[in-house]
């Protein structure tokens, strides 16, 4: 059954995900009620918060996704600085921490994940992760010029943080325990690319792990002792945790059952999450979702742009990729002559080309794709 007006639909969710489900609705020409449940004061994009809003503390506002005056002009409502407590999906309402009710034809899910936290620390006021504009705002008032920032975790987040408080002028140190930490994502050769980086511009970079952290507020102290299982430790003012996430839990939204009632497991990614409020826009109009193309993301660090598109790390159908490396700034996963996934350093059009040669399956040629001189739109002409 799908969605007929004058439907009421509730969004859960004010993140991007429940952002463009809310738009693609209006897009498609829904004029029944639309409701978006934020518990954030605003409608936040999250990817600066690790990056422009460090560094130069960002307005909030200016990170709005759907702006007071657009929500407006498009009929949406916004209710911010308010959690969803419960979803009973039988009765298909919504319990809020203010004590409202309330009560849709339509619930959607889409709260997204939260940062894990270091076990044993979450309470500490100076032990730290990234979720929302607040906490960025605290992040960058107590690791600025001068301070020490122990970063635990050299993943996307943990770097992005390390590289804007090195910016802000900060002693950064990052606390990782593998070798190449996103290996196991980004491949070999572009995750080693990214990790040096730290080292190129001076973050002490420590392989081991934390094992205690004394002092700071709790001790009457500002300043704390982070002790690593090496044995060494670290004066720090700051510490600062990236070590994953998990889905955020809302109690009954499991039992949500489509087309009215919709549960979106989180994407790692942006433009992913982005393509998740299209599609569930399209389910609740009782529409197919579109073919998605190869996956895109990106990450800025030390003055340099990275996009990766595709899978760097598939074994493709011969079960023997190879990568195909421009010595620098660029790596390709291929299996025969199919491109598998490609990523670049300050050269996007490249990937932007490559991900279109994915999507169409174009033949490529090894040498071609490893020379630097070779502009793969041209290829893609071919």
């Amino acid at each position: 059954m799908s969605i007929r007006e004058p439907a009421e639909i509730l969004i859960v969710g004010g993140g991007i995900t429940g952002v463009t489900a809310a738009v693609s609705l209006r897009d498609e020409g829904y004029r029944g009620g639309i409701t978006i449940v934020e518990a954030s004061t605003d409608c936040t994009d999250h990817p600066p918060l690790s990056k422009r809003v460090l560094v130069s503390g960002v307005a909030q506002g200016d990170l709005a996704l759907l702006p007071r005056e657009r929500a407006d002009a498009l009929n949406v409502n916004i209710i911010a600085g308010v959690e969803a407590r419960a979803i009973d999906a039988a009765a298909h309402t919504v319990s809020l921490s203010d004590g409202r009710l309330l009560s849709a034809e339509a619930i959607v899910v889409a709260v997204g994940s939260e940062p894990n936290q270091l076990e044993g620390y979450s309470a500490h006021p100076r032990v730290m992760t990234l979720r929302d504009y607040d906490d960025a705002l605290a992040i960058r008032k107590h690791g600025g010029a001068g301070s020490t920032v122990v970063v635990v975790g050299g993943g996307f987040i943990g770097a992005e943080v390390a590289a804007s408080l090195h910016e802000c002028g900060a002693h950064v140190v990052i606390v990782e325990p593998h070798e190449i930490p996103g290996a196991h994502l980004l491949g070999q050769t572009l995750a080693r690319w990214l990790h040096a980086m730290h080292t190129e511009h001076g973050v002490d970079v420590r392989r081991t792990r934390v094992s205690a952290i004394d002092g700071g507020a709790f001790a009457g102290d500002d300043r704390m002792r982070v002790a690593l299982v090496d044995g060494s430790s670290i004066e720090a003012d700051l510490v600062v945790v990236g070590v994953g996430v998990s889905a955020r839990v809302i109690a009954g939204a499991e039992r949500l059952v489509p087309p009215t009632g919709l549960l979106i497991s989180p994407s790692h990614h942006w433009d992913a999450a982005r393509l998740d409020g299209i599609d569930a826009a399209a389910l609740l109009l009782g529409n197919s979702p579109a073919v998605r193309g190869a996956p895109w993301y990106w990450s800025d660090r030390y003055g340099h742009h990275i996009e990766v598109v595709g899978d760097l790390v598939g074994n493709g159908s011969s079960g023997a990729p190879f990568d195909v490396v421009r010595p620098g700034n660029a790596v390709f996963r291929v299996d025969g002559d199919v491109l598998l996934g490609a990523a670049s350093i300050d050269d996007p059009m490249t990937v932007r080309a490559a991900r279109r040669m994915i999507d169409r399956r174009v033949q490529v040629d090894r040498e071609a794709l490893a020379d630097p001189s070779l502009s793969l739109r041209r290829m893609l002409r071919a």
